[in-house]
């Protein structure tokens, strides 16, 4: 079955990482199944319900008495293709290795290539022990993956092999309905947050020239005008606002959150409606493209950068607003020859002072994931690696490193990275020591700890999360949404030339190459005419039953 469906599945995956990609938790495919041969004891039925009564085993090291080595598909992490080429250079690894006596083997694609990588191999039909999914996925979803004979079913060894992930997963509803899918099964290891993280992307100003210019922090679309007029005339900036490539601000919206709408599909008190189509968007391209006019806009945005701005035109002096993390003022600041430069966030500008907003980046609370081969010759022992890194003792490590080393208790018994970590001797950046220490983020499932992101963050850019976090994410849809086999190839196919078509329109309205007085009902009808209504269709019926796990 893997060799006579595999052509389908790859057209489809391709079409699945458009910008509106659908999730990456995957609904049922078809029911023609292989069942995995995997020769281990039974253990529980997956839930949607929360349990904080569930006891996670106690894991005794090593896992195997004598060394054994697994598989594993995984990209090399941005932060460490610059300091090592092999995962077994990681110093996390290393000590991991080592306690558990189990050595794996990294099959890491080239950068940029990991998409294609993975659809080779599952062409192939050579898989390894264990894949990190971190922006692929197969086409038809997880479902379909078990009914292929692609992936593991790991529901039956919940209670046994995997009870500390079991334990992480069922910690609140909304982990349990987003780690099964549509028919109820774990099929996928995912990395929890343990703790919610909020918002770390908005807004920031140069607050400096606010102070020069005796204004005010910015709160409606009048106060933002009126800032970037005064930006523009007094400070001489090329650039006042930038608002990214593609013409809205990935990830957050922050610009277009005042107007309620975003650039993808949105729920709006569990009803899915389409942002690009909605009147907010509509208003939200007649103001950038009278603040365009006005040369308030980065007048070369579509050739900047997509999900944050270029460093020059900050560190230049060129723009005075932008969008981008909680962990860059600190950067931008020192890295300027303008030794005023102070920079600030800001909530997302509204049309009247006091008006709601339901729009910003959503909180994170789950992240990339990994599988077991239905194929693999070691899946008990794969489980048992990856339940590990679950286990109080596990997380430590791949959060903090070794105690002593890499991170000490403070008085509050928190730990904290060690200056091994935070001013490395050997000239490592704070990203990269972290990722050299420690398990780097978004790679492999298990209990993540994002605050120890802050041990390089001043106080100060901290805050920036309380900022753009003051409104509700009540609009995006939830991270655990799944779809079927059908589903997920119609929706790819759609909304990839949906895509296409709205990368255009938006920069052209944006611009005035398109007049949106006298265009708009023919861009409407375009997007109908792609079936755009079928897309919130598909996307309805994958919340209801999200809403009714």
């Amino acid at each position: 079955m893997k060799h006579t469906k595999k052509m389908g599945k790859l057209l489809t995956s391709v079409l699945l990482t458009s910008a509106f990609a659908v999730s990456a938790l995957a609904g049922c495919g078809s029911k023609a199944a292989k069942t995995a041969d995997a020769k281990i004891e039974d253990g529980a039925v997956a839930t949607t319900t929360a349990d904080t009564s569930i006891v996670a085993n106690e894991v005794s090291l090593p896992l195997c008495e004598e060394k054994t080595t697994l598989s594993m598909y995984i990209p090399l992490d941005a932060n460490m293709a610059t300091v090592i080429s092999d995962y077994n250079e990681n110093k996390f690894f290393q000590e991991l290795e080592k306690r558990t006596n189990v050595h794996i083997d990294f099959q890491c694609p080239a950068v940029g290539e990991e998409v294609t990588a993975y659809n080779l191999m599952i062409a192939s039909n050579e898989l390894p022990d264990i894949i990190c999914h971190n922006g692929y996925h197969y086409s038809d979803g997880l479902d379909a993956a078990v009914e292929d004979g692609y992936y593991l079913d790991l529901t039956p060894y919940l209670d046994t092999l995997l009870s500390n992930y079991n334990k992480l997963r069922l910690k609140n509803d909304f982990f349990a309905k987003s780690t099964v899918t549509d028919e109820g099964r774990v099929v996928a290891i995912y990395q929890i947050f343990s703790d919610p993280q909020p918002p770390y992307k908005g807004l920031e100003i140069r607050k400096d020239w606010l102070d020069d210019l005796g204004l005010d922090v910015p709160v409606t679309f009048d106060d933002w005008e009126k800032m970037l007029q005064a930006f523009k005339d007094e400070k001489g900036a090329y650039a006042p606002l930038s608002i990214g490539a593609l013409g809205y601000n990935m990830d957050s919206n922050s610009m277009s959150a005042g107007y309620n709408v975003l650039n993808g599909f949105m729920n709006v008190d569990g009803t899915v409606k389409f942002g690009p189509i909605e009147d907010g968007w509509r208003k939200y391209l007649t103001k950038m493209n009278d603040w365009y006019s006005k040369g308030l806009i980065d007048p070369d945005f579509m050739t900047g950068g997509g999900y944050t701005p270029d460093m020059s035109i900050i560190t230049s002096g060129q723009c005075g607003a932008w969008d981008s993390m909680y962990t860059m003022p600190a950067l931008y600041e020192s890295s300027t020859d303008d030794k005023n430069m102070q920079i600030i966030p800001v909530a997302s500008p509204v049309e009247k002072e006091g008006d709601e907003v339901h729009v910003r980046l959503a909180d994170s609370i789950i992240h990339a994931y990994c599988t077991i081969s239905a194929d693999s010759e070691n899946a008990e022992l794969a489980m048992k690696w990856l339940d590990y890194m679950c286990s109080p003792e596990g997380s430590l490590l791949c959060n903090y490193g070794i105690e002593g080393e890499t991170f000490e208790y403070n008085a509050d018994g928190v730990p904290e990275y060690s200056d091994l970590v935070c001013k490395n001797p050997d000239g490592l950046s704070f990203a990269q020591a972290m990722t050299y220490y420690t398990l780097p983020p978004s790679l492999i499932g298990g209990d993540y700890d994002w605050k120890r992101e802050l041990s390089s963050v001043p106080e100060e850019d901290v805050l920036s999360m309380e900022v753009w976090g003051a409104v509700p994410d009540d609009y995006n849809m939830p991270a655990g949404i799944s779809y079927t086999s059908d589903e997920a190839k119609e929706l790819g196919e759609i909304v990839n030339s949906v895509n296409t078509y709205l990368t255009e329109k938006t920069s052209q309205f944006i611009t005035g190459v398109a007049d949106i007085n006298t265009e708009w009902d023919q861009y409407m009808s375009d997007i109908k005419a792609m079936n755009i209504d079928r897309a919130i269709e598909i996307n309805q019926a994958a919340l209801d039953r999200f809403n009714n796990r």
